[in-house]
């Protein structure tokens, strides 16, 4: 299956299972803009309140200098047909002040909003600090 986007492409990388209990295992991709590796994104497979609440079913990284292209937004639509695989309906996370990603999921979701919820007290996410996420669903 081949995943890509203007422009952009997807390489499959690796199966990566947590070693730590509760954790989603995932499928991790290069994300390739030309020949340029700009970052990465990944597909949690599962349905864990880690996964509804915090760290959604999707998860990316854009490397600094390759930030402001849109390559998460292309990157997210580019996995699509590969989520559609895995699960109908796709939760998405990020931090409230995370506005380049609060951004991207709107545009991604049709413009709406996201749901704010908060982490819960034994999540990892918790202990770092993080007390709320804004949560978006998706149908890929």
């Amino acid at each position: 299956m081949a995943l890509h986007e203007e422009g952009v492409a997807l390489h499959f990388s690796k199966i990566v299972t947590p070693k730590s209990r509760g954790l989603a295992p995932y499928y991790h991709f290069r994300i390739l803009a030309g020949s340029r590796d700009v970052g990465h994104i990944n597909l949690r497979v599962g349905d864990s309140e880690h996964v509804h609440r915090v760290v959604g079913h999707v998860g990316y990284g854009i490397r600094k200098r390759h930030r402001g292209h849109r390559y998460a937004l292309l990157a997210c639509r580019a996995l699509a047909p590969f989520a559609r695989t895995v699960t109908p309906e796709v939760i998405l996370t990020c931090d409230p002040a995370n506005h380049a990603s609060r951004h991207t999921l709107e545009r991604l979701v049709g413009g709406e909003s996201g749901e704010e919820v908060s982490v819960p007290r034994r999540d990892p996410h918790y202990r770092r600090g993080a007390r709320t996420k804004l949560r978006f669903r998706w149908v890929p």
